[in-house]
């Protein structure tokens, strides 16, 4: 009789979850009827420095990448961040291997992979683009370098850029596809400063190919809405001429920080989430704050159809971040 009460809460419960996704801040995304043309994205810090148990954190996203596929909802964009290979990451780059378990399950996805760090040929960083669609070509830009001080004390200069793949979607047209990966622990206003780089690089691309073209943008961009100081960085995205575009999973939960530590509050959350097994600070041993820092932007051509977070319960972590999810309509 406990076994039987036990399933009848736990299905009601699971009805309940899914008719209130729309107030659930970012729970649980749900699969979009295929009659709706809509692009799904997914956006993800691969955690460059964990290698023993890489292949299963790689294997969890592959496997629900599948599972989407297998339900008629497709992912059609994976935005990768902190992609690694080389000789001391024990691969050749992380990227490709997540296309070839896909392709395991036979889901052929295109690649573009641009390198930001380059240490002597045995260990590279770098940012990539999966798509469902053709890829038509690529373009990137560096973002100016700077010192990240990774604990007391200790800094380290670090590269990074920013990549643009041109998408042919069969039945709608070109789409441009931004993803960038803006410096952590460095001081805010080298942080802006790289966006405004972003931001110009983005205003050219823009002029150069002409005509009105959708616009995703996507990444880590450790803009922690919590902080003041990184309140001029969310605004050249969201609020600035040069770039105007929509903090999707912001708008469809109906917040903005939609991380709130102090307040317990961590559904919007996409770093160090609690219990996050990856995201303890190496020197100190200690949990890293948990933040929003990962996001999906879109321009006015595109609508947001659900967003939410993804990969931020145990046992589904994949890296130091959780992902973001978001189903844009077209």
């Amino acid at each position: 009789m406990k076994f039987i009460k036990t399933v009848i809460i736990a299905a009601f419960l699971t009805i309940v979850s899914n008719f209130f996704l729309v107030f659930s801040l970012g729970a649980q995304c749900l699969d979009i009827p295929p009659t709706q043309r809509h692009l799904n994205v997914i956006t993800i810090n691969l955690l460059f420095s964990e290698i023993r148990d890489r292949e299963m954190r790689l294997r969890e996203i592959a496997d629900f990448v599948i599972q989407k596929a297998n339900s008629q909802d497709p992912i059609d964009l994976i935005l990768l961040q902190e992609v690694v290979g080389g000789e001391l990451s024990r691969t050749v780059n992380t990227s490709l291997d997540l296309r070839k378990l896909l392709a395991q399950s036979s889901l052929n996805y295109r690649l573009s992979y641009r390198r930001a760090i380059d240490f002597l040929g045995l260990f590279s960083v770098g940012n990539a683009i999966l798509s469902r669609y053709r890829i038509q070509y690529t373009l990137s830009t560096s973002l100016p370098s700077v010192t990240e001080e990774i604990f007391e004390g200790l800094a380290v200069p670090v590269s990074r850029n920013a990549m643009m793949s041109r998408i042919n979607i069969p039945g709608f047209g070109k789409i441009n596809v931004y993803n960038v990966h803006l410096c952590a622990y460095c001081d805010p206003a080298e942080r802006l400063e790289q966006a405004l780089v972003l931001a110009d690089f983005i205003e050219h691309t823009e002029t150069f190919i002409r005509g009105e073209n959708p616009i995703i943008l996507g990444g880590d961009f450790n803009i922690d809405l919590n902080i003041s100081e990184d309140f001029p960085l969310y605004d050249l995205m969201t609020n600035s001429e040069e770039l105007g575009l929509t903090d999707t999973y912001a708008e469809f939960n109906g917040c903005k920080s939609c991380c709130e530590p102090e307040k317990s509050y961590y559904d919007g959350c996409t770093y160090a989430v609690p219990d996050n097994p990856y995201a303890v600070n190496p020197f100190t041993g200690q949990p890293d704050t948990s933040a929003r820092i990962d996001y999906i932007f879109r321009s006015q051509a595109l609508s947001t159809l659900q967003s939410c977070v993804i990969f931020n319960r145990d046992p589904n972590w994949v890296s130091d971040h959780s992902a973001v999810l978001t189903s844009l309509g077209y």
